[in-house]
């Protein structure tokens, strides 16, 4: 148990803090986006979200984005955060059209 509270209360790598802050910025995003753009975000979010799991598993990922969302100046902060978030998403979303070339776009869930 011990051992578990030390791993959490470690402050998060670079790359691990770096896609809190994509998390954060498309939440933030999502306040406001329309519905047509809400799968795509969702989307975006739990890519992030599973690569803090996946290299943080102890991360509180709900209290990280929120002290993100606090902290002074956020909102232009993440804002600023928003066009490199969709970068790294895109970029997969080439290799995912790379893996299946007939796949050229993703249908929404019926």
């Amino acid at each position: 148990m011990l051992a578990w509270l030390l791993v959490a209360a470690q402050a998060a790598t670079p790359a691990v803090e770096n896609d809190l802050r994509c998390i954060a910025s498309i939440s933030q995003s999502f306040e406001t986006a329309p519905s047509s753009q809400r799968a795509m975000l969702t989307a975006g979010m739990v890519y992030f979200i599973g690569r803090v799991e996946g290299a943080a598993p102890a991360t509180d990922i709900v209290a990280s984005v929120q002290r993100i969302r606090r902290a002074p100046g956020a909102k232009a902060a993440l804002d600023a955060a928003a066009l490199p978030c969709a970068r790294q998403i895109l970029a997969k979303t080439t290799l995912f059209a790379q893996l299946d070339p007939g796949v050229t776009k993703v249908e929404p869930a019926r």
